[in-house]
């Protein structure tokens, strides 16, 4: 177990494999486990893979504030200062990817590339689907129990901090594998959820808008979900990002990064392996892909 202080914090982290720099950001309420066992083996068989505990989760310390996306990312670029990574690829997982969006803007020289893996963005929220995301009509009913509900959800979705629809998420069981049966929701994610302003401030634009990620020159392939209610932020994206190429993979959703490592391995080895290659100045169009 790695830790160090970077930016006045503890924060937890693991090296794996030699190579060229790839860094694997998780996002809200999750931690490197989400990449541990599958997906960073896989990629440390080419490359140098780094995952770490955004502050506040895992094993990363916890502090009242610091969860927007330019403090996340001001962490994020303290820790390859302390291990002396110059320049890396970065692959980040729903807010994780607004984070590393956000270290390409602040230090673009670091950045050789990023993997967007069905990333939401504050400043894209008016792109989100939530009345018309075909999740209701399979999901809907499964989730009625314990409380989530659209309408539920679009009244606690126009508040200022979400954390009370993040915690009634994380009360629902888990309804296949080794914790099936078992909840997401553990006293560390309670506290944070409880003692923090995570619930509010992951959602601020934090000078990351439209207009800055205008400027962000480093090569950019967004991966999103056929069914994620995130999917239309994948070529909105791919208009104003100067260079960025967009897919949408029929038959998932939002954690299609966590519930199917092979596919994630799949779609952005191409892509690390020569950023600037596979996505060039002027970018291709859609790309749709099918589910394997």
């Amino acid at each position: 177990m790695a830790k160090a202080v970077v930016n006045g914090i503890t924060v937890h982290y693991q090296v794996k494999g030699t190579g060229p720099d790839v860094v694997l950001v998780h996002g809200i309420t999750s931690c490197l486990a989400q990449w541990y066992l599958q997906i960073l083996p896989a990629l440390a068989a080419r490359h140098r893979v780094t995952a770490y505990d955004l502050r506040g989760h895992g094993l990363s310390e916890i502090t009242p504030s610091g969860y927007t996306s330019g403090a996340l990312a001001c962490d994020l670029l303290a820790l390859l200062d302390h291990l002396g990574i110059e320049r890396t690829c970065l692959v980040g997982h729903s807010f994780g990817g607004a984070v590393a969006l956000h270290a390409a803007l602040m230090q673009p020289a670091r950045v050789r590339g990023i993997a967007l893996l069905d990333v939401g963005l504050p400043c894209l929220r008016h792109l989100r689907v939530i009345a018309d995301w075909e999740g209701w009509q399979t999901h809907g009913p499964a989730l009625a129990p314990f409380g989530i509900t659209l309408e539920r959800l679009l009244e606690i979705d126009s508040r200022e901090d979400v954390s009370e629809f993040i915690k009634l998420s994380l009360a629902v069981p888990f309804q296949s594998g080794l914790r099936k049966g078992l909840t997401p929701m553990t006293p560390r994610l309670r506290r944070l959820l409880e003692e923090t302003r995570v619930g509010s401030e992951f959602r601020e634009t934090d000078g990351l808008t439209e207009a800055s990620l205008s400027s962000i020159e480093t090569p950019v392939l967004a991966v999103y979900g056929g069914l994620s209610p995130y999917r239309k932020m994948a070529e909105h994206l791919s208009r104003f990002l100067p260079r960025c190429r967009d897919e949408l993979i029929a038959g998932t959703d939002h954690f299609y990064a966590v519930e199917d490592p092979a596919l994630v391995v799949q779609r952005v080895s191409p892509f690390l392996a020569d950023p600037g290659t596979f996505v060039p100045a002027r970018s291709p169009r859609r790309v749709e892909q099918p589910a394997l």
